[in-house]
């Protein structure tokens, strides 16, 4: 006989047993309150000679029949009882009800309706006797649980929101954890004193060190999604000033969900402490723009370019065109498309921008409906050494894009440009702005809309200064920043793409749009940050050195010059830049077509110059020269002024830069 059987014969056999033991229970609890159903029985005319004995047995016959045909009906023998949970201690409460009713129902047939109280007993003593044995594992199991794990962290919730709930609900779900709810503390004053979920809100973040030492908390869990950067990293410094752990529930997505597990509980990454408000983008838009259409990447190697791939194939498009000059960064995003999407039809093409050639035939072959121009060189310091690299690849093979794009009527050309571009003060900077007057003076050409979309600073890109203070902490340090005041703005790579994807459907031709990048961030604290979140101190265990400003590096990096000014969009992070400029197409290609033949003679000081010419706000903090043949040359003394983009900004309101 096969074991499920052995189990369901033992199982029906239990409940026989706890039916009858329920219905003596019931009998003998109701027989000193006046309710005696044998005694009403042998009143009737058809009973009247039967002895008490076989009216007894009559009785639990008849009981028994009832219960057991409920607990079939509502399929109480499938369940593993030992997992079982709420659903199935509902059905068993369903089974005894529907059975007491039955019961009920007979005496009503009977005439006997005044002994209604026995059944109603023995379907009490039925949710205690079998609820009792079905769920004896369940029980047995939380016990155990509970005298293993004596708490030894005390915790304390940070945010008494959908998330903190979240948090509270899933340590009580696992006190093998091992964690004590010490309580919440929240800012919003009308929380701060009452109980949610029976703990406590204690108080507010600014009293954090307070109940810290008060409540001899071990560990703080930061519940706040929705809080900026500025305020984790207070949290965070008030943790460590009282020598307590502390973690993050980070993903606000979850919380949407209505979903917080343990899992996502964890420590605190330096992405945390620049923590801004969730972009949203519109996925209908979005969808309607990039759906069954023809996608072309170019730098989809870099940590841009293959972001916007990620993020491109979720809309489904016809084909996605992979074009970079990188093959092992290449050949990754590859491997990496065909394991997420194996149906997704692309192709990946070894290429250069600057082979103008193989540019204009790949477009004509795969004829993209959007093209996103993500490839460029980046680092400012290299440019600096070789500004002929910077106009062959940033200018020129741009403008072979362009004028590919034109010829084969693009749809849409999106460039990705930079902060850098603005007031510049390297070459880098100043090839990007170089670039944007393209776009400006291209605008709508043959079909094909042109658009520039201008943002700063992307946390832990290959080129940002995060891998470089992760390798420097790594080996014991130092760690090197520039300038003691040096400051960036930083974004996430996903939420970076997300909002150049967005912006992407809202260009005419020939706007220079810009992301909202809030606060700017000082390099410092994010190397005093990142080397706590280590678990070392600074200066005891790794030490910061200041090296100087690099070639083109600047202090502040700036979103306008004073001379222009933002407009909002429908968007409420992306704003359109008021350009006051006026750009001659003809004066443009001809100076570009210089600056193409000082870059193949190597003619560093002529290029800088020519730049200067074609961009007027562009100052180098040092010549090529200086640097190049005479090291460290003198900072420029230059000021330079931040613009931060405002963020009230009403969407028909034009701001002035100035």
């Amino acid at each position: 006989m096969r074991k499920s059987k052995i189990r369901l014969i033992v199982s029906i056999v239990l409940d026989v047993f706890l039916i009858n033991l329920a219905f003596v229970a019931a009998y003998y609890t109701c027989k000193p309150l006046g309710v005696d159903l044998l005694e009403s029985l042998k009143q009737l005319p058809s009973w009247e000679n039967q002895s008490s004995n076989h009216l007894f047995l009559i009785g639990i016959l008849i009981v028994t029949g009832i219960r057991l045909s409920s607990f079939l009906l509502f399929k109480l023998y499938k369940p593993v009882w030992r997992y079982a949970s709420v659903r199935e201690f509902l059905s068993l409460i369903g089974a005894i009800i529907s059975g007491t009713l039955a019961l009920i129902a007979l005496l009503y047939f009977e005439h006997l309706l005044h002994s209604w109280m026995l059944f109603l007993m023995d379907g009490l003593y039925n949710v205690v006797f079998i609820g009792l044995a079905k769920f004896s594992f369940r029980i047995a199991e939380e016990c155990r649980r509970i005298q293993v794990a004596t708490p030894r962290t005390k915790v304390l919730i940070v945010g008494a929101g959908e998330a903190g709930i979240g948090v509270l609900r899933e340590i009580r779900k696992h006190p093998e954890k091992g964690y004590q709810l010490v309580g919440f503390i929240d800012d919003a004053p009308e929380k701060v004193g009452k109980s949610i979920r029976g703990l406590e809100v204690l108080g507010s973040t600014h009293e954090l060190t307070y109940i810290v030492r008060k409540r001899q908390v071990d560990e703080v869990v930061i519940a706040m999604p929705s809080a900026s950067g500025s305020k984790v990293r207070e949290i965070i410094r008030q943790c460590e000033y009282r020598g307590c752990k502390f973690k993050i529930v980070p993903s606000i997505h979850a919380i949407l969900d209505g979903y917080v597990s343990i899992r996502q509980i964890r420590e605190v990454q330096v992405e945390d402490l620049l923590n801004r408000a969730t972009s949203r983008i519109d996925l209908a838009e979005v969808s309607k723009y990039l759906s069954g259409k023809r996608v072309m990447v170019t730098g989809a190697g870099g940590s841009i370019g293959s972001e916007l791939c990620r993020q491109v194939i979720k809309f489904d498009p016809e084909l996605l065109v992979l074009l970079g000059r990188g093959e092992n960064s290449l050949y990754h995003i590859d491997i990496e498309l065909r394991e997420s999407e194996p149906e997704l039809n692309r192709a990946m093409i070894l290429g250069d921008i600057r082979d103008s050639s193989k540019v204009f035939q790949v477009i004509e072959k795969y004829r993209p409906h959007i093209i996103f121009h993500a490839a460029a060189h980046k680092h400012v310091r290299f440019m600096e050494n070789h500004p002929d690299e910077a106009v062959k690849n940033n200018i020129l093979g741009t403008k072979n894009l362009i004028d590919a794009a034109i010829k084969n009527h693009v749809q849409a050309f999106i460039l990705v440009s930079s902060d850098k571009a603005v007031n510049p003060t390297s070459v880098m900077g100043a090839s990007k702005r170089v670039t944007e007057k393209l776009i400006q003076c291209k605008a709508k050409r043959n079909g094909t809309e042109f658009i520039a979309v201008r943002f700063g600073n992307v946390i832990d890109s290959r080129g940002s200064v995060l891998p470089n203070f992760k390798r420097q902490i790594a080996k014991g340090g130092p760690v090197t920043v520039t300038h003691r005041e040096v400051t960036r703005y930083f974004m996430t790579i996903p939420e970076a793409v997300q909002l150049l994807i967005q912006a992407g459907t809202m260009g005419n031709g020939g706007e220079i749009l810009m992301l909202d990048m809030g606060e700017p961030i000082k390099i410092l604290d994010l190397a005093s940050d990142l080397i706590r979140l280590s678990g070392l101190e600074v200066d005891s265990d790794i030490k910061i050195e200041f090296t100087g400003l690099e070639p083109g590096e600047k202090l502040y990096e700036e979103l306008l010059t004073p001379q222009e000014g933002v407009t909002a969009t429908k968007h409420q992070r992306i704003f359109v830049a008021q350009l006051e400029e006026t750009i001659e197409e003809e004066t443009l290609l001809a100076q570009i077509s210089e600056l193409e033949k000082l870059a193949n003679h190597l003619n560093a000081e002529g290029i800088i110059r020519k730049l200067q010419e074609i961009v007027p706000t562009y100052k180098p903090n040092r010549t090529f020269a200086d640097h190049h043949y005479h090291g460290k040359a003198k900072q420029s003394e230059t000021q330079v002024i931040r613009l931060p983009i405002p963020h009230n900004i009403d969407e028909k309101s034009a701001f002035a830069g100035s």
